[in-house]
């Protein structure tokens, strides 16, 4: 398996959580400016060189957003009105409130609802040791049900809607392994299970495949492995899909698989 990268941003400061649009012509990311004291949600072209702040009138932080299936809305985090997960329109407006908690958002392939996790993740997933439960949450309605009683972030709903995939703290041990979930709830499928930090899974739009980021190969870089969707049974061994940079996560992928999007310290691949 082979990519080839090209560098999305320049800016000053860290540019982190990248969501590629369905068609994969656009892409958020959140920016945190050197100096700014603030995290704000950029809108930009790929391949363009004007970012839009869709932001820009909130004095709070805001940040992992991500695009919802169609294109058309936007879930994110924002500490505005005490924090929580909001909706917005694809430029900016109408934005609302979803909940009081949550991080990470990710969308169900029918747009209809949202998983999310209590606690977040940023970069360094090797220094997380406390445990967080993943929630669903209505999108019309704002009406949410837990969907595990074990850890989990950052979650990522399959693309036939059939379960979500997450990391987790195994309990009693150091090792950050991936799972997956039954959208319904039930119990859960080990992905992998190994001294590997492995973390950011996200699904391949064909639902054949669980993107990640490892350590297994020393710096944390991409890895895939073949997955029955419906099931969550693991179909043979992760594969390297090697980038060029040290340290990457953050993944996002267009819905036609030609494109993933990632950070990488302070850069967008």
């Amino acid at each position: 398996v082979s990519v080839t990268a090209s560098q999305l941003t320049s800016e000053d400061g860290a540019e982190l959580f990248p969501s590629l649009s369905p068609d994969g012509k656009w892409i958020l990311y959140t920016r945190d400016e050197l100096g700014a004291n603030q995290t704000d949600i950029l809108l930009r072209a790929v391949g363009g060189q004007t970012a839009i702040n869709l932001t820009k009138d909130s004095a709070a932080d805001d940040s992992q957003a991500v695009f919802s299936p169609d294109g058309e809305r936007i879930a994110f985090r924002s500490e505005r009105d005490g924090g929580g997960l909001f909706v917005m329109g694809r430029t900016g407006e109408s934005v609302r409130r979803l909940t009081t908690d949550g991080f990470n958002p990710s969308w169900s392939p029918d747009g209809m609802f949202i998983v999310y996790a209590d606690e977040t993740t940023v970069i360094a997933p090797n220094t997380r040791f406390s445990g967080s439960a993943l929630r669903v949450v209505s999108v019309a309605t704002g009406e949410r049900r837990q969907l595990s009683s074990g850890d989990g972030v950052q979650p990522s709903w399959s693309p036939h809607g059939h379960r979500i995939a997450y990391w987790a703290l195994q309990a009693g041990k150091a090792q950050r392994d991936l799972w997956t979930v039954a959208a319904t709830g039930g119990e859960p499928v080990r992905v992998t299970d190994d001294p590997a930090v492995d973390w950011n899974p996200v699904w391949s739009p064909d639902g054949r495949y669980l993107y990640f980021s490892s350590d297994r190969s020393g710096g944390f870089n991409l890895w895939r492995v073949e997955i029955d969707e419906a099931s969550g049974r693991v179909m043979g061994e992760p594969v390297a899909v090697p980038v060029p940079a040290t340290v990457i996560g953050h993944l996002s992928i267009s819905a036609d698989g030609t494109s993933i999007a990632m950070a990488s310290i302070c850069l967008l691949y």
